[in-house]
C-alpha cells in the first residue's frame, strides 16, 4: 500500500485561485507587474485584476464557459 505524497500541494486551479502575471495595457509596466486573480467562489468565476478588491469581475458558469471556449479558438 503507497502512502500519499504530501510534500507536492495541489494545482492551483484545484483550490479554486489562479494568480496570473499579466500587464495593464492602460497603466503600461512591465510585463507581469500587474497580477490577474482568478478564483471560483459561490458558483462564478471572480476576476480581480489589481489583486486589492476595487475592481472585481463576476462571471456566471455560462459565461465563464463563453470565454474559455473563445480561448480555446483564439489560441488553438
Amino acid at each position: 500500500m503507497s502512502t500519499p505524497n504530501t510534500d507536492r500541494p495541489e494545482p492551483p486551479a484545484a483550490r479554486g485561485r489562479v494568480v496570473l502575471h499579466a500587464s495593464c495595457s492602460v497603466h503600461q509596466g512591465a510585463r507581469g507587474f500587474t497580477n490577474l486573480v482568478i478564483r471560483k467562489l459561490n458558483g462564478e468565476i471572480e476576476l480581480d485584476p489589481h489583486v486589492d478588491g476595487s475592481c472585481k469581475l463576476a462571471l456566471t458558469e455560462d459565461e465563464a464557459c463563453t470565454l474559455r471556449d473563445a480561448l480555446i479558438e483564439w489560441l488553438g
